[in-house]
């Protein structure tokens, strides 16, 4: 990252991020657009770390470098979705902060990527994939436990078996360790009858003891009172926030209290009318 603020520096390169998610229609086909690298050599296995990356920390990053590794993965792909089930009413940093910041992180590191998505559900992600990268490639979805009770929660599914059958004929998933769900919770889960079936298409990974309660959540929380995360999150993400103030408490102007993150929103969203109104009327 530059010396200069973000959104003056990049500006170019948000104007990019906003046309991507701006265009990338919801009603479409399941699709994927890399946002970083733009253009890849097909891969044969490959990782998809779907979150929400509000901010991204180091239980992301841990989780994406170990899978790499240990599952002899090509590329890990940071991907958001441009709706995120059970997370569609979003604060914090828009979905163009999202990606340029995971960009920033994937492009200072070997075979990371970043992708966005126009569908929340894992079977028409891996879908979107497919159709990308072609139908042999080996998709491995990288989830926590908490995820792992989601996928199998038929409160979730109209037919929760076929759906099951649809996602693990073109997929599997690597599963993670979070907060006290351990591999013997994993291992319970998937002798339950009604899950054995499935439990070929599913493997453990365990994370170091440091990051497995880390919460987004609770980073944010913790930055708008003002106390430090530096131990928590990479590099990329603690000089995004502070050079975007993002989630930062509201900063004394003279008589006044300014939200900083929230006024450079505006400004971009100005940004992005005015540019899109300039092309509406060239010639």
């Amino acid at each position: 990252m530059s010396d200069g603020p973000v959104e003056i520096t990049h500006l170019n390169r948000l104007f990019a991020l906003h046309d991507a998610v701006a265009t990338l229609e919801l009603g479409a086909p399941p699709t994927t657009r890399l946002v970083s690298p733009e253009r890849v050599t097909v891969p044969r296995r490959v990782g998809i770390l779907c979150g929400s990356f509000n901010p991204l920390t180091l239980a992301h990053t841990e989780l994406a470098e170990g899978a790499l590794a240990a599952f002899a993965l090509d590329t890990v792909f940071f991907t958001l979705a441009k709706v995120t089930v059970d997370k569609e009413q979003v604060t914090g940093m828009s979905l163009e902060d999202r990606l340029l910041l995971l960009s920033f992180f994937a492009e200072r590191h070997d075979q990371m990527g970043v992708a966005l998505v126009n569908r929340g559900l894992y079977f028409e992600q891996a879908q979107a994939f497919r159709t990308l990268l072609g139908q042999e490639v080996a998709l491995y979805f990288l989830v926590g436990m908490d995820k792992l009770l989601q996928i199998f929660d038929p409160r979730y599914y109209h037919d929760r078996d076929a759906a099951l059958e649809q996602l693990f004929a073109i997929s599997s998933l690597i599963v993670a360790n979070r907060g006290d769900m351990d591999e013997g919770n994993f291992s319970r889960l998937l002798e339950r009858p009604e899950n054995r079936r499935f439990r070929a298409h599913v493997q453990f990974f365990t994370l170091s003891a440091a990051v497995t309660d880390l919460s987004a959540t609770a980073l944010r929380d913790a930055l708008a009172a003002g106390q430090p995360i530096d131990s928590q999150v990479p590099p990329e993400t603690m000089a995004f926030i502070a050079e975007t103030r993002a989630f930062a408490p509201p900063r004394q102007i003279e008589t006044e209290k300014v939200d900083m993150y929230a006024a450079r929103l505006r400004v971009l969203v100005q940004l992005y009318a005015e540019r899109a109104l300039r092309s509406d009327i060239a010639p």
